[in-house]
């Protein structure tokens, strides 16, 4: 099972469980940056509620991700300590800035290596044994989106996609299936587990980098939830159209 995403910044717990669950996991870095995006942002809960944190970058117009460059006013030190002082009372702060550290001051020129290389570090913290591709690795013919996608998976021999909820208003379920290639939906936004998160007078608050959950649960504490996730859901998980 494969499955296709733009390459995110310290993702959120449905693109990890991808990571644990999916044989292959593409990252699809040939296509254009957007700003405003999860390609260099993403949230943690703090005292103060819900915050980004950014690695800024500098581009000129219409650069595909691959070509981002990270900017010089970023502050790896920075960064980490506002992620310690807002997870400063939770349990497995240091078990997760231990695999965030060596990866934001490696100082990477290039957006897309620091997130191949946190994505891997996660990866690999999380147990997960996905093979990681990238788009700008292949060879795909110009086409519409559906006709990309079963390129990437016949690239990657792979006939089952692991297929985010968001792409229902566009994916063409029924013309992958005249490439072999079968859609399952994961759906997994009305099924986000939940743990003790930080400042519990907030409420639970979805959606979160896999920094909020590794935080309270540790490494091995965050591939539990998301495993017993995927298995629990995947024998019911509804595909898409076979025609």
């Amino acid at each position: 099972m494969i499955y296709i995403e733009q390459p995110p910044f310290a993702p959120w717990l449905g693109f990890c469980e991808a990571l644990i669950g999916c044989d292959t996991l593409v990252l699809y870095d040939s296509v254009q940056y957007s700003q405003g995006g999860f390609q260099n942002r993403n949230s943690i809960k703090t005292a103060d509620g819900i915050q980004r944190i950014t690695v800024p970058v500098t581009r000129s117009a219409g650069p595909l991700i691959r070509d981002i460059r990270i900017a010089p006013s970023f502050d790896p030190a920075d960064m980490l300590r506002r992620i310690r002082l807002a997870y400063a009372r939770s349990p497995h702060v240091d078990e997760a800035l231990h695999v965030l550290r060596p990866v934001l001051g490696a100082g990477h020129e290039w957006l897309v290596d620091l997130n191949i290389d946190l994505i891997t570090q996660i990866a690999t913290a999380l147990g997960a044994r996905v093979r990681l591709m990238l788009t700008s690795e292949m060879r795909l013919d110009p086409g519409d989106k559906t006709e990309r996608l079963a390129a990437i998976c016949a690239h990657a021999s792979e006939n089952v996609l692991w297929a985010g909820s968001g792409t229902r208003q566009y994916l063409d379920t029924a013309a992958l299936a005249r490439h072999g290639v079968e859609v399952v939906w994961n759906e997994f936004t009305d099924r986000h587990p939940m743990y003790d998160q930080a400042w519990p007078r907030q409420g639970f608050v979805p959606r979160l980098s896999v920094i909020d959950a590794v935080c309270a649960l540790g490494w091995a504490g965050t591939a539990a939830l998301l495993r017993t996730s995927f298995d629990s859901y995947l024998p019911r998980a509804e595909k898409g159209a076979s025609a």
